[in-house]
């Protein structure tokens, strides 16, 4: 049987904590930016496959100097939110902009296994708890 993801509000996105991936190392890069090491999962069917296709031990992704400041902004202590504030009051943005690029940007990330997002479990039980209201009121 399928497990259903739970569903999480806007509100619950822009107050989660992006996270970096603690077994992702980076290295500065001289023009600016930096150059993330991702190493490979060594399943077995990897292996196999090893053995006719040269197959890197690591992957390499690449950020920019925009991308490394929200790299460094990614430690579990600033929400998504106070990271959209930060964007457009130091690159000139409007927060529709920030927002959308942000968000677009670090879904990247987390497809790549880049960064997590932690979710507050005390903000959750409060957007649960506001639901179970609404409902209740409407009947």
């Amino acid at each position: 049987m399928l497990r259903r993801r739970p569903r999480v509000t806007l509100d619950q996105v822009l107050g989660s904590c992006p996270l970096r991936n603690h077994r992702v190392r980076s290295e500065q890069v001289e023009e600016g930016g930096l150059r993330l090491f991702i190493e490979r999962k060594r399943d077995w069917w990897v292996r196999l496959l090893a053995v006719v296709l040269p197959i890197p031990r690591q992957r390499i992704v690449e950020l920019d100097a925009v991308g490394e400041e929200v790299w460094q902004l990614c430690d579990g202590n600033h929400t998504l939110r106070e990271m959209i504030r930060m964007l457009e009051q130091r690159h000139k943005l409007t927060r529709g902009e920030a927002e959308w690029s942000l968000r677009s940007y670090l879904r990247d990330l987390g497809k790549r296994g880049l960064v997590v997002f932690v979710v507050d479990r005390r903000q959750e039980h409060q957007a649960e708890a506001k639901g179970a209201r609404t409902h209740g009121e409407d009947a």
